[in-house]
């Protein structure tokens, strides 16, 4: 399946289903380098350039990824520590060990880069967890402090979304034997941090929307959200800058939740789409998620770190009792035609500093041996061979889900961040209530260029939708430096032409 610009293409099936607006596409102009970190289960991160190259990663960008074990798997006695060979992608390892290779690896590809270059990372699923070690020690070292406005982290699905997060939901059972031995349960550092960075969370991803109290509906619905919500369409495609999108910003950190339906529901939305009856799913929607919003806390902080628990506060039941009556009134009105589009209430952020519970995430130090470097190279040679081949795949998709990344052309002497905007309406958002670094001024300039998320955080009352491709048909310029240049070049043929056609004509005129 992919979600695409709001409808989920079951490509298998051959059928195509209503999904919510509320969807993912980060839309990026970057000037420097972008570093890629996969999920689980692809280790030479080419879901990063298949889903995203041409959106969140524009076209003719450096770009490469960092090959890891990417793992969930069992640590094996001898095999799973063979020099050269245990750092590879696929290699088997537990997830616990299988972050703390790719840390060292992507620490060390951030070190080698020139300390003046503007980099973005970008992680995805484990990929996150990998990319948010690596903040965490960065944060401690003055040297990248004194440059954080280089560095720009990006975060897809993480679970260590500090309210969410299922790794950081269980911290107190970092201790447990086994358990605490096979899973990094805890965040691997503070929330914020001195480098710009945006979480993107889908509501009911099981992986990074873990329920926050006991509740057996709730967690059924996470489960199935980890696979229609994070796995599979998960975040491929989608757009950010939707209306019901709730964005929050704490200090530098920015945290996005896009609303989602009910992934108990897909089953039956699938078949329904086949009859034109989703109507009657959607209308079974607004009832079921009182109860499933009674294991979540939808207003608390996004930034403070709330773990598990085990009893329902009471609170929370006379809510979902309230809310019963509108929520059946909204299922008729559903019934009778009205569209339905899932939406959530705006956190409060707290005015104080989050003290975020952190435990120890030790990164492997990566392996110096001529063998265990040329293991290295080879495999690095391999990633970047497979990311070049994998891009086409991304036009593929875009053309298949009829949509691509929402962008606003940007002036190259203003690097201040635009806005994109493919709606009337302003996105919801909650003013900062702890002041974010200052930053210098020097990265307000087209001498430090840097890459920009280009997300839907404009103030102003209009937008103007960004037109829809067409398939077959490039996608607009990217940057108003290429539209220039075409209308520059188109006025110059027109002009030659002109001079080429003027001296035939007086002639013609003179002969007549």
């Amino acid at each position: 399946m992919l979600l695409t610009g709001g409808v989920v293409v079951a490509v298998s099936a051959g059928v195509t289903v209503s999904t919510p607006e509320a969807v993912y596409i980060a839309a990026v102009r970057l000037v420097g380098t972008t570093i890629g970190v996969g999920p689980s289960f692809d280790g030479f991160g080419l879901s990063v350039p298949m889903f995203f190259y041409g959106s969140t990663v524009p076209e003719g960008d450096s770009f490469h990824t960092v090959p890891y074990p990417a793992q969930i798997n069992l640590e094996i006695p001898v095999i799973s520590d063979l020099p050269g060979l245990s750092d590879i992608p696929y290699w088997p390892h537990s997830l616990k060990r299988s972050e703390q290779i790719g840390a060292g690896y992507l620490q060390q590809d951030i070190a080698n880069t020139p300390a003046d270059d503007k980099i973005t990372i970008i992680g995805m699923s484990q990929g996150t967890e990998v990319a948010e070690i690596v903040r965490a020690e960065m944060a401690k070292d003055p040297k990248y402090v004194a440059n954080a406005d280089n560095y720009e982290f990006v975060f897809i699905g993480d679970p260590y979304q500090p309210n969410g997060g299922i790794l950081a939901r269980f911290t107190s059972w970092s201790d447990v034997p086994v358990l605490g031995d096979l899973f990094p349960l805890g965040r691997p550092g503070p929330s914020d941090s001195p480098f710009k960075t945006t979480y993107y969370q889908n509501q009911y991803d099981g992986f990074a929307d873990f329920p926050a109290y006991f509740n057996a509906l709730a967690i059924a619905n996470a489960l199935a959200g980890i696979v229609f919500q994070h796995v599979f369409p998960g975040y491929v495609l989608e757009r950010p800058d939707a209306p019901n999108a709730v964005t929050t910003q704490v200090g530098n950190t920015t945290y996005v939740t896009l609303p989602q339906y009910l992934p108990l529901l897909a089953p039956l939305r699938i078949p329904a789409s086949l009859i034109g009856a989703e109507r009657f799913v959607d209308a079974m929607d607004p009832v079921l998620r009182v109860f499933v919003e009674m294991g979540y806390d939808r207003t608390a902080d996004p930034s403070q770190v709330k773990e598990f628990g085990w009893v329902t506060p009471p609170e929370k039941i006379h809510e979902a009792l309230n809310a019963l009556p509108a929520a059946f009134e909204q299922s008729l009105a559903i019934l009778g035609g009205e569209k339905y589009t899932p939406t959530l209430p705006q956190p409060v952020v707290s005015g104080t500093q989050p003290e975020t519970p952190v435990t120890e995430h030790p990164i492997d130090p990566v392996g110096t041996s001529p063998v265990e470097q040329g293991v290295r190279h080879t495999v690095e040679d391999v990633a970047a061979a497979l990311s070049d081949a994998t891009r086409p795949l991304a036009k593929v998709l875009q053309a298949i889900g009829g949509a691509t990344a929402p962008h606003k052309t940007v002036d190259p002497a203003d690097s201040t961040v635009e806005a994109v905007g493919e709606t009337g309406e302003q996105p919801t958002s909650t003013p900062v209530s702890r002041n974010p670094r200052p930053r210098s001024e020097a990265s307000g300039t087209d001498s430090a260029p840097r890459l920009r998320v280009v997300r839907d955080t404009d103030d102003s009352d209009t937008r103007t939708p960004a037109p829809k491709p067409v398939p077959g048909k490039d996608r607009p310029d990217r940057t108003s430096v290429r539209a220039a240049a075409k209308h520059a070049a188109k006025e110059a043929t027109k002009s030659a032409e002109a001079k080429r056609d003027r001296p035939a004509k007086r002639q013609s005129a003179k002969a007549g």
